[in-house]
């Protein structure tokens, strides 16, 4: 392949990645302690990413939009998951 089409592929791939819609299965697969990496190798890049700090804990919740209004979140401390959860319909946990 030339140089063009492989950044011609990996745009495609990436776009692709970026229009998937989070399920609860995929969201099932995430376990407490994974590292970043894992969870994108995963689920993809999120959406955005909030990010908090307080007494000595960095903490920051990865926000992947599903269908019909729901949301898949992975919440990591100190870079590694601590909890994974898929909220149908957006709705507030």
């Amino acid at each position: 392949m030339t140089r063009t089409s492989l950044i011609c592929l990996g745009g495609v791939l990436t776009l692709s990645a970026c229009s998937s819609s989070v399920t609860a299965a995929k969201i099932g697969e995430i376990k407490p302690a994974m590292k970043a990496d894992q969870v994108e190798a995963i689920l993809g890049q999120p959406a955005h990413i909030d990010q908090a700090e307080t007494t000595g804990l960095r903490g920051e919740v990865y926000h992947y939009p599903g269908s019909n209004g729901s949301e898949g979140r992975v919440i990591f401390l100190n870079d590694a998951v601590f909890k994974a959860e898929f909220v149908p319909g957006g709705k507030q946990t």
